[in-house]
């Protein structure tokens, strides 16, 4: 089978562990895959798998640069009009999205995190990301890239592109399709979609075919693109490693207080300061453990101190899923207070780490948010609770550790759960199936 070429915004990252052990995974399925990235990874830590990976990516060069130039002016001498038309494909695009796009927003329920919630810097960081005025001109700088890339894939003989992430770098596959002729596809995520629901509709249509994580994922880009459902957006859970999270025995020196583990960036949109104050109106102490890092760890422990309870509350930092494990093990619940951001579109879609929590009977307990309904079945396999609302979470988490029984009903059941919908071997094996036949139908038209 012929390699695939994969870029992404930023890769390995640290904190999208699914996308590294879905490489790995086709990998081993004999897809040949070329990495390439648009930056580099913020951060040096990594997942043990992605640090062995990072010196098989390409990452692509500044716009700016000699490279990048050259290649474009190239291209612009020998083709003026499909560059021009590139460019002005962008700009189409992105305006036939516009008014879909504000149909779709308006249409959404305010969720927003409080404004005392987010630092200075979160504030700026979100006004400059959901500009679409911003996201045209970032979109319009990429290109330059596009044409670097579609002439790197020439070069090596690779004639198929997947992107990661529906925003920058499917625009990026977009017009090296364009440019080069090079069939793309896409896999959309979270707020990729959500952030600025611009140029998507363009992107779907243009793909060979678009793989999503949730159906509430595929009904907005089918919306965008005006496609039906089944005709190019498919739906492929992320999926757990059911070998890696698997039931264990409590460990022996598991704390006698009530735990709660949660696990996810610390951002607004993950809910964190809900589960806190959640905590906090209990009628008994329990520990609380935040697993992962981010901006809003400094207010997160303040605000911890404030209700009184910073001496029970723990921050870990990232960890490896095999400590990850571990934590969850010696847990008596999972909970994952979601919220919508609505100025910024950030949201969770389907969070593996609740996939991960239930595949190792932890009885979880999340917000009605976005696709997580579609894991979750509230008072079957988990409980569900609306969002921004610390007293209702509070009155379920008593509820559930006054009842083991339920507990144990709900831990049997979202197990069994993810080992029918969300066993990342049988899903990725869905996938793998997706890219031979794309790339078998590529041969055929050849």
């Amino acid at each position: 089978m012929p390699p695939i070429a994969f870029l992404f915004p930023a890769f390995p990252n640290l904190h999208q562990t699914f996308v590294l052990w879905e490489v790995l995974a086709l990998k081993q399925r004999g897809i040949e895959i070329a990495l390439y990235s648009i930056k580099r990874p913020l951060t040096k830590t990594q997942q043990p798998e992605g640090a062995a990976l990072q010196a098989e990516v390409t990452y692509l060069p500044s716009t700016l640069s000699v490279a990048v130039l050259r290649v474009n002016l190239a291209l612009l001498a020998r083709d003026p009009r499909r560059y021009l038309g590139a460019i002005g494909g962008v700009v189409r695009g992105w305006w036939q999205d516009r008014a879909a796009g504000r149909a779709w927003q308006a249409e959404q329920v305010s969720a927003d995190a409080p404004d005392k919630q987010r630092t200075l810097r979160e504030t700026l960081e979100g006004w400059f990301n959901r500009s679409p005025v911003l996201y045209l001109l970032k979109s319009l700088w990429l290109i330059p890239l596009a044409a670097w890339l579609g002439s790197d894939l020439e070069r090596r003989g690779i004639r198929r592109l997947h992107a990661h992430w529906a925003s920058y770098a499917t625009t990026v596959a977009l017009v090296t399709h364009w440019l080069y002729d090079i069939p793309f596809s896409f896999t959309a995520h979270a707020y990729d979609i959500y952030l600025v629901p611009r140029l998507l509709g363009v992107k779907v249509r243009e793909a060979e075919f678009a793989v999503t994580c949730a159906r509430v994922n595929a009904e907005l880009l089918n919306r965008l693109a005006g496609t039906t459902p089944g005709e190019r957006v498919v739906v492929n859970y992320h999926g757990t490693s059911l070998e890696r999270f698997k039931p264990q025995p409590r460990p022996a020196a598991a704390a006698a207080m009530p735990t709660i583990v949660t696990c996810g960036r610390l951002e607004p949109y993950k809910g964190h300061h809900i589960l806190l104050r959640a905590a906090a109106a209990l009628d008994r102490p329990v520990r609380v453990v935040l697993i992962g890092e981010g901006p809003q760890r400094q207010k997160l422990a303040q605000l911890a101190s404030e209700l009184g309870i910073g001496d029970r509350v723990e921050f870990t930092g990232p960890l490896p899923q095999a400590r990850l494990a571990e934590i969850y093990a010696g847990a008596d619940l999972f909970v994952l207070a979601s919220v919508i951001i609505e100025r910024s579109g950030k949201r969770d879609v389907i969070p593996n780490v609740l996939a991960e929590a239930m595949a190792m009977r932890l009885p979880v307990v999340a917000t009605s948010v976005s696709g997580i309904t579609e894991l979750v079945t509230d008072g079957v396999s988990g409980r569900l609770v609306g969002p921004n609302d610390p007293a209702a979470l509070a009155r379920v988490i008593a509820e559930l550790l006054d009842d083991p029984a339920q507990r144990q009903r709900l831990a049997a059941e979202g197990a069994a759960t993810v080992a029918r919908m969300f066993d990342r071997e049988v899903n990725i094996e869905e996938l793998a199936a997706l890219f031979r036949g794309a790339v078998g139908a590529a041969r055929g038209a050849a």
